[in-house]
């Protein structure tokens, strides 16, 4: 049921029903049952001039209490509602008082006529006692009062059933007099998961055998006796994803969210609503409460750089924040614990967090240079990758000219010369022979034999000089390509190959040197920095080094080799997919992490904080290990 047919459901219900019995609300927390009730159920009902009170179980610990919060929302109400039009069109009290109601009134007044604005409680209760509506009663004086008001054609929804103060056997006993005796509607909203709890029982089977089954408590089934001769019907609340992200984000009513929420994909939706919406679904987590929460904080932390943001960086970061605040609502006690790790694990893959953005929603601190930083390299990253996809587009041109005109052949070439002159490369180094393959092949293709020739040259210019080992370069010369059907096209590409892998430096290096003391490790993490994708070239890294003398010397080390140490190699480990080229270091590494734990269990390391680097190191192994599996 969408919220549309909810809505004709409840509105159906309180005109129609006569089975005098509630009905029930229940979903889990923070799915968008309260913002569904205050936004569109009650501005729907208000339409139909049908009234609503709506109260909160929340904190509420006395039956008393709770027909007073009923009767000051009805009461109140009206009264604002009544007087809301001489606020609006003038008055001639000049009292202090009179001046901050008619302020309020000014700018909310519209709405409260109307029945648009769901007034809060306090406003509601500071409000009524200016009007004379007395908020304080003898409890002698209560049921009185609440017999005084007319529920007829009114929709009593009580919120937070589970959360509340009272017995809820008590509550579901006053809700079954309130609609059975009174004849009274009445809406329960719950997250009932909270409410029927169960216990282990054993039972016979049919083999006579005790099997353990979970049943609800007894208190579980005194509320579920009631609640079947209470509630008629129990809906559970399934949001519109789309709409309810997006109703959310209007909420907030500035200039980058109202502008985030232009961009529209092919299906009309907003393309940050369609992202947040993915996010949730990423995350298994669609708690709109958190949703607000990370609206808020983002939006604050663009105020406070007081300057024009690009809009997407925007929206990345809300996403970012979005998925952080997600997961904080299932675990609060999420932890930065490094900047390998962290960003996807608190964000997501595609949206990773932020550091500046964890530290501004954990401890409010704002980084406001760190955070124009990100946005600078964010829309480097951009430009780079929409260039990419461009240059992606020439090249399936390219590699498919075969089926395709001289024109767009031609146009595609050109596009490729053009990010081969770039300061930036867009090509990796192992596409090179396969594209000076397919420029060969389509020379006789192009409107301009030339520029063939200016690729070939750009290739070798950016190539040239370029170091490195024996096995990178030999792998060079294997590629997948298009066979070439000349004598002079074969001779062609056969002399680029030479000047190409002639141009590149042979330099074998070693990283197999012993290891002895805390200089050898310092001197290997400077290796390894200068030369990190030869050695993921070579396919062999953690099988070159000598896993005995870092066990031995680690114990020599401080925290801070440790530390260097164990980000150079996450490093070497970063790829996606070093499966695929450094599998064969699993042994070697898991050497490695069984050493350094050993070290540990035998109290062979004398500083805490040394000790506390290499657990970092064992659990980063585990980890690098597990994705080589």
């Amino acid at each position: 049921m969408n919220t549309t047919e909810l809505t004709e459901y409840i509105k159906n219900y309180l005109e129609n029903d006569r089975t005098r019995s509630a009905i029930m609300l229940t979903g889990e927390w923070g799915c968008g049952k309260s913002y569904y009730i205050q936004n569109i159920l009650t501005n729907e009902l208000n339409k139909n001039n049908q009234d609503l009170a709506v109260v909160s179980l929340y904190g509420i610990k006395s039956i008393a209490d709770l027909n007073k919060s009923i009767y000051l929302e009805l009461r109140a109400k009206k009264a604002i509602k009544k007087i809301s039009n001489k606020f609006t069109n003038g008055n001639n009290n000049k009292s202090g008082k009179f001046y901050k109601i008619k302020a309020w009134f000014k700018k909310h007044g519209k709405e409260v006529a109307s029945g648009t604005l769901l007034v809060g409680k306090t406003i509601v209760k500071g409000v009524a006692g200016f009007f004379n509506v007395p908020v304080e009663y003898s409890d002698k004086d209560l049921e009185r009062l609440f017999a005084s008001i007319n529920l007829d054609n009114k929709l009593i929804v009580l919120e937070d059933l589970e959360r509340s103060g009272i017995d809820i056997i008590e509550i579901m006993g006053y809700v079954n007099n309130l609609v059975e005796q009174d004849g009274i509607k009445v809406l329960l909203v719950a997250n009932e998961d909270e409410i029927i709890k169960y216990e282990d029982n054993e039972q016979l089977d049919k083999e006579n055998e005790k099997k353990a089954i979970k049943v609800p408590t007894s208190k579980s089934r005194e509320y579920l006796r009631i609640k079947e001769k209470t509630v008629s019907d129990t809906i559970p609340f399934y949001a519109d994803l789309n709409s309810s992200v997006e109703n959310l984000i209007k909420l907030f009513n500035s200039k980058l969210s109202d502008e985030a929420l232009k961009t529209k994909t092919a299906d009309g939706i907003p393309l940050i609503v369609e992202e947040i919406a993915c996010v949730m679904l990423d995350v298994k987590c669609s708690n709109f409460r958190a949703l607000l929460y990370s609206c808020q904080k983002t939006l604050e932390m663009f105020l406070k750089g007081g300057k024009d943001y690009n809009i997407q960086y925007f929206m990345n970061i809300l996403c970012s924040n979005t998925a952080f605040a997600l997961k904080l609502s299932q675990n609060s006690n999420l932890k930065w614990t490094d900047n390998l790790k962290s960003p996807t694990e608190l964000g997501s893959y595609k949206f990773p967090l932020y550091k500046c953005c964890y530290d501004y929603m954990k401890t409010q601190y704002f980084d406001r240079e760190q955070f124009e930083k990100d946005e600078e390299a964010f829309i480097k990253q951009k430009d780079f990758d929409v260039k990419q996809k461009d240059l992606q587009g020439a090249l399936d041109i390219l590699y498919n000219f075969y089926e395709l005109t001289e024109t767009e052949t031609s146009d595609a070439v050109r596009t490729i010369y053009g990010y081969l002159t770039e300061d930036v490369s867009y090509f990796p180094l192992t596409q090179y022979g396969k594209l000076a393959n397919y420029l060969i092949a389509v020379r006789q293709c192009v409107d301009d034999e030339k520029i063939i020739d200016d690729c070939k040259e750009q290739i070798l210019k950016k190539t040239r000089g370029i170091v490195l080992d024996s096995v990178a370069i030999y792998d060079l010369a294997y590629h997948n390509g298009i066979e070439l059907w000349t004598a002079e096209q074969r001779d062609e590409y056969n002399k680029f190959m030479e000047e190409f892998l002639g141009g590149i430096k042979a330099d074998d290096i070693d990283i197999s040197d012993d290891i002895s003391s805390p200089q050898d490790i310092q001197k290997l993490v400077k290796n390894i920095r200068a030369n990190s994708s030869r050695y993921i070239g070579r396919q062999n890294f953690a099988q070159q080094l000598d896993i005995d003398g870092l066990l031995k010397t680690l114990p020599k080390c401080n925290a801070k080799i440790i530390r260097e140490l164990r980000g150079t190699i996450l490093g070497v480990y970063s790829s996606i997919n070093i499966k695929e080229f450094l599998s064969g270091d699993k042994l070697s590494l898991v050497k490695l992490k069984e050493g350094i734990g050993k070290l540990l269990a035998e109290n062979k390391i004398d500083d805490k904080v040394k000790k506390l680097q290499l657990e970092w190191f064992v659990s980063n192994l585990s980890d690098i290990i597990q994705r080589l599996e």
